[in-house]
């Protein structure tokens, strides 16, 4: 799944993933205006309203960068339902900052 990010004024903006529990997906996240590259990135995960990292529990591997402008995450694992924010971080041409948030849902195998 590819997600498109842009960097706007020190604002990111990405639109809602949507999962099922028990999903074992890596996701792609494009950032618009990349110049030279993105590298070193990492993620955090969070239970909406939560101030715990529970990107271990949730998330497993590694993080990559594919081309100049494309993020890879780890692979989810153990999903549960619920509102949940994917925070982003690397070097973007050079600067280190917050490459993007996102908002990630995660619905029941049966819900709609």
């Amino acid at each position: 799944m590819t997600q498109k990010s842009s960097l706007v004024n020190d604002e990111t903006s990405v639109e809602p993933v949507f999962a099922r529990e028990g999903d074992q997906v890596a996701y792609v996240i494009t950032v618009a205006g990349v110049v030279t590259g993105i590298t070193s990135p990492t993620m955090t995960f969070y239970k909406e309203g939560g101030n715990s990292d529970l990107s271990s529990t949730y998330w497993t591997g590694s993080m990559s960068v594919s081309g100049i402008n494309s993020v890879v995450t780890k692979t989810t694992q153990n999903l549960k339902a619920g509102n949940w924010i994917i925070s982003v971080f690397g070097t973007v041409d050079g600067q280190v900052q917050n490459i993007c948030t996102v908002p990630f849902v995660v619905k029941r195998k049966g819900e709609k």
